[in-house]
């Protein structure tokens, strides 16, 4: 039909090619399937120029403050084969049986009378970090976040404060990126269950988890990553291992749903992942505690914690043993070299304090990095990643544009000639302008010769310098 020479089908087919392009405008660009979220950039530059970031192991287990943070899980196992430093007796000596007093009874212990965010992303920002933030949840099932999903979180319990909110907001202040973690993959099987003990108890089946059904357990881990991602808007989110544990499409969900919401803001995610629990073109592989034998291509991420020895606890113990800043820095610089980013754990105490020694090493290694950053964030791997020399000493490359950096992890020797045998005039891709120590106030010239055998330098007399952690040759090419 007609009208005045008018088909009036026209303006029905002009609303209906609106509707479809406003349908394909608003789909979303990642679907809940692997080939779709590996369009996803996994490293993006942002991270590579960090480097350096620092989050913490912050929850109830600060209060037993005994072996490590899988406190919940050592306290109810009674075997007499597993010793776990003696924690199952132990506890029973200091509590009580477990009928009486058992994790969730720690819970009103947990009182972070003295948490204070901004307190904590200042000490980030002394110690050189760049991306920071705290553990969401571990694996003792008590959410750090002002949680709807259940009752066992931090704004509800405990210090009664949204721990993850105060500090994302004191950490993008700072213009840091906003870090968290997630570790409750392995709840739903990491308490042993007995009659009378609370794992067995429904009420406290979102703490303990194993009583629930598996797949409302599952459901319920989906809806905590997108809970957090809803309230946080976190640059990172960091996954220890077990995720084989969460039906595939529950994960594949959660990240479109992570990618999506990220495309949405215009901001550059990334999730990290360990082992081959996710596809690597997803996401940053961590390795954690541990540094490859040779540059790998794609960044990767390692992270280590300031606690060592026996117990090697992430989370606060009494009288721990931790990291010395010169094992700090030089593992920083190997992990930079190797085409690496480092995370370094911190283990606050119940208070929401950080003891003094912690501070201290802390201190020490934002001093390094304030005064010799420049030789780590913002670089690339080297076409090698180090060299021992002649006199045993390490030595690891970095560079940035036509910047070298070669980083000893101790002095050379005063006046001492020193041939870095990989710095060839074929590797550096042509003549040398010059280069320098980085010291105290101004560049120290160092005389050298550059040939197809190698670099030579000559080391000047040791001055005052801000860290002798390590030591920094600035070498600019032409």
């Amino acid at each position: 039909m007609k009208l005045f020479g008018s088909d009036i089908r026209l303006p029905f087919y002009s609303l209906l090619i609106v509707l479809l392009c406003h349908r394909v405008q608003a789909q979303q660009v990642y679907e809940p399937n692997w080939r779709s979220l590996e369009n996803h950039n996994e490293v993006p530059d942002w991270m590579r120029d960090a480097k350096f970031g620092i989050y913490c192991h912050w929850g109830v287990y600060a209060v037993p403050a005994y072996n490590n943070e899988h406190y919940i899980q050592h306290m109810h196992n009674d075997s007499p084969d597993y010793s776990k430093l003696g924690t199952y007796k132990r506890h029973l000596a200091l509590y009580g049986p477990l009928e009486k007093f058992d994790y969730h009874d720690f819970i009103p212990m947990f009182k972070g009378e003295h948490f204070n965010a901004n307190e904590w992303a200042d000490l980030f920002v002394k110690g050189g970090a760049r991306f920071a933030g705290p553990v969401a949840e571990h694996h003792d099932g008590f959410a750090m976040w002002d949680s709807d999903l259940t009752p066992f979180n931090a704004k509800d319990m405990g210090p009664k404060r949204d721990v993850v909110g105060e500090l994302e907001k004191a950490i993008r202040q700072r213009g840091m990126k906003f870090f968290t973690s997630l570790h409750h993959e392995l709840n739903y099987t990491n308490v042993k269950m007995k009659p009378g003990w609370a794992g067995s108890d429904p009420k406290y089946a979102k703490l303990y988890g194993s009583t629930m059904k598996k797949e409302e357990w599952d459901q319920m881990w989906m809806d905590k990553c997108k809970e957090l991602i809803d309230k946080y808007h976190p640059d990172v989110i960091y996954h220890d291992a077990w995720l084989e544990q969460v039906p595939e499409k529950n994960l594949q969900t959660y990240l479109a749903h992570y990618f999506n919401e990220a495309e949405k803001r215009k901001q550059d995610v990334i999730v990290t992942y360990k082992g081959e629990d996710i596809p690597a073109g997803v996401g940053m592989e961590d390795h954690e505690n541990s540094n490859p034998k040779n540059i790998i291509a794609k960044p990767w991420l390692c992270d280590y914690s300031i606690g060592t020895g026996l117990s090697y606890s992430w989370g606060y113990t009494e009288g721990m043993e931790i990291r010395q800043p010169k094992e700090i820095i030089h593992t920083l610089i190997e992990v930079v070299s190797k085409n690496g980013q480092m995370l370094l754990n911190l283990s606050p105490k119940a208070d929401g304090t950080f003891p003094d020694d912690q501070k201290e090493v802390v201190y020490k290694v934002g001093r390094w990095m304030w005064s010799f950053g420049e030789a780590i964030y913002d670089t690339r791997p080297f076409s090698v990643f180090g060299e021992t020399t002649a006199a045993n000493q390490k030595v690891y490359y970095t560079k940035k544009g036509k910047t070298l950096y070669a980083i000893f992890l101790d002095w050379p020797g005063d006046n001492v000639a020193v041939k870095l045998k990989n710095l060839t005039s074929q590797s550096v891709n042509g003549k040398l302008k010059s280069v320098h120590l980085l010291g105290l106030k101004n560049l120290v010239k160092c005389e050298n010769t550059l040939s197809a055998s190698g670099l030579t330098l000559t080391v000047p007399a040791k001055t005052r310098i801000p860290s002798d952690l390590a030591y920094v040759f600035k070498i600019e090419t032409e």
